[in-house]
């Protein structure tokens, strides 16, 4: 199984922080650095559900610059300039 690892970074934007996954356009906010990254961990896991099972998964994230990407591979996000990972978005 191909795996793809997303990379995030959280920046501190005035009272909240932000998570986002730049090349997709996703992000994910809190009033902690952890709450940024679980809450973009939802969102993201949302994305997926939205456009699993369709084409339009593997052309968005083709079009994000991540080619051949197909229904078995494994999705993996991690956090830039942290020790934290996400060991898998996909659904068990």
């Amino acid at each position: 199984m191909e795996r793809l690892i997303l990379t995030a970074r959280v920046e501190h934007d005035s009272a909240r922080f932000v998570a986002r996954v730049d090349s997709l356009g996703i992000e994910g906010e809190g009033d902690s650095l952890e709450a940024a990254q679980d809450d973009l961990v939802q969102v993201m896991r949302a994305w997926i559900e939205t456009l699993d099972g369709t084409e339009s998964l593997e052309e968005t994230l083709a079009s994000a610059g991540f080619p051949g990407v197909d229904e078995d591979t494994e999705l993996q996000l991690e956090f830039e300039g942290t020790d934290s990972e996400l060991a898998s978005l996909s659904e068990p």
